[in-house]
């Protein structure tokens, strides 16, 4: 049996063979992560490359491996891979860096050239090359159902990689999301795994200057996606984004009540609430919608003031984050640029990050005068999550496909750069700076479970919670004496049926 994934006390990934008649693993390959296939006369293995948008192929024996393909700026591709029935062509899919274009394609091993199969949106990575030609994927419901997907078809000529007529929706089932889709091997039965997603906001009391975690709660007990994004600056109330009412919008709740308080309404997309450094306002990300439609070009940054009133827009911001209540499904921030961070220093400059081409453009701006100049400019393939520190002077940002466990330190006052060591621990998906700025809590993926860390600007790492499935965005309080984070709860049963006809 061909295996690949994350495995081991430092999740290294790679492609093993498991014996079935010993149970005995024999890795083939390091540095592959999920999405390794056999191709069908059993002699070659296709595989993605950790941290690297490359698609690879080796001998079964793990030898002679080389790249074939690398998936141009600017897009990314997802976790599947599938051969054609004649093995001269490998299928998967790639999306675009902000979410809003989806597509399935397939690279032809004799000519070397990449095409596209089927172009939507709606089109998520599970999907399979079926003997007779057809590719069956699965394909995200239109609003309202946005958290349904079904299976539709497309028939593939397997030597030129061109359609055969239109895409076919094949089932209409409700509440289902795929994953591990395939087909048997004599092509009479598809398998997949039915998943089922909670997202809730759990919360923790800090002790020991934050070194360790006390009386963790689940703090959010709806059948909703929420996750925190920042604390009322007296530290009483945890600001978070609900799809409660279909669309993602902006709460409060005090930790000591158990109802909720909608900051803001209307018809906009809202996202990443925060205070301002001196408290006055809630400042939070839009994109207006246009016939039910958001439109992902240009958003808005907009403020409320605490003692109420309407929203206002403090300036435009570029692009879209592609994060919607489909996306945070699969991942609990599912952030991208742009985003923001501020101060707790009331005389410190809040700062916005935004995409201009291959760059990460960070900007200093002041909730009521606007834009007030760039600061730097970084590599957007380098950075997946970022955080200000609390007196504005340093950025600590990193890679969450990186297997170091490294964080940057991004000066922004003339000091010198730095990195810090998370240990052992690799695979990091978020960041945020303690209230006194002196350390760091850090969220991960590990194959058991994801951890939360805290992290000290020496390097000493310790282990403060580990989550049932992820743990993301830790937010803690200005008074430095909690700790709010988002934590994903997945579920999953194993089905077979029918080939679709």
């Amino acid at each position: 049996m061909l295996v690949s994934g994350f495995a081991g006390p430092r999740d290294r990934s790679g492609v093993w063979i498991l014996s079935l008649a010993t149970s005995a693993l024999r890795k083939l390959r390091d540095g592959a992560v999920e999405g390794a296939v056999l191709s069908p006369d059993e002699s070659r293995i296709a595989y993605f490359r950790v941290s690297v948008p490359e698609i690879w192929i080796m001998k079964v024996s793990g030898e002679d491996a080389r790249m074939l393909y690398r998936v141009p700026p600017g897009r990314s591709h997802g976790e599947r891979l599938a051969w054609s029935p004649d093995g001269r062509r490998i299928a998967f899919e790639t999306s675009n860096d902000i979410g809003t274009e989806s597509a399935i394609e397939s690279y032809d091993l004799e000519t070397g050239r990449a095409g596209v199969i089927v172009s939507d949106p709606k089109v998520s990575s599970e999907f399979c090359w079926a003997r007779d030609g057809r590719i069956i994927y699965t394909r995200l419901e239109d609003a309202p159902n946005e958290k349904s997907s079904n299976l539709w078809e497309v028939k593939v000529d397997p030597r030129t990689g061109r359609t055969r007529g239109a895409p076919r929706r094949l089932t209409n089932w409700e509440g289902f999301l795929f994953d591990s889709l395939g087909i048997s091997i004599d092509g009479r039965r598809l398998f997949f795994i039915r998943l089922r997603h909670q997202n809730n906001v759990y919360l923790g009391q800090l002790e020991g200057n934050g070194t360790r975690l006390t009386q963790s709660k689940r703090f959010s007990f709806e059948q909703w996606t929420n996750w925190p994004t920042g604390w009322t600056r007296d530290s009483r109330a945890i600001l978070f984004s609900s799809d409660r009412h279909g669309e993602l919008d902006l709460f409060q709740q005090e930790i000591d009540e158990k109802e909720m308080q909608a900051l803001t309404t209307g018809q906009e997309q809202k996202r990443d609430a925060k205070p301002s450094p001196d408290g006055r306002w809630i400042l939070y990300l839009a994109w207006p919608k246009s016939q039910g439609k958001i439109q992902t070009g240009e958003g808005q940054l907009m403020r409320v003031n605490v003692a109420g009133g309407p929203p206002e827009i403090v300036f435009r911001v570029a692009g879209y984050s592609g994060l919607g209540p489909v996306q945070a499904l699969a991942s609990l921030s599912a952030e991208g640029p742009p985003t923001f961070r501020c101060p707790l220093s009331a005389h410190a400059r809040c700062v916005l990050s935004e995409q201009v081409l291959d760059q990460l453009v960070f900007t200093a701006f002041d909730p009521v005068e606007g834009r007030k100049g760039e600061l730097t400019r970084i590599a957007a393939a380098s950075v997946d999550f970022w955080d200000l520190s609390p007196d504005g002077q340093w950025i600590a940002l990193g890679k969450s496909a990186e297997t170091n466990g490294h964080i940057r330190l991004v000066p922004l006052a003339g000091q010198a750069p730095r990195e810090i060591s998370a240990g052992d621990w690799t695979h990091l998906q978020s960041v945020a700076w303690a209230a006194d700025g002196k350390s760091l809590f850090v969220s991960g993926f590990a194959s058991k479970g994801g951890p939360l860390l805290h992290v000290s600007l020496e390097g000493k790492t310790l282990l403060l919670y580990r989550g049932n499935k992820y743990t993301e965005n830790p937010s803690p309080s200005p008074n430095g004496r909690y700790l709010a984070w988002g934590e994903m709860v997945e579920e999953g049963n194993a089905w077979v049926v029918d080939m679709p006809r």
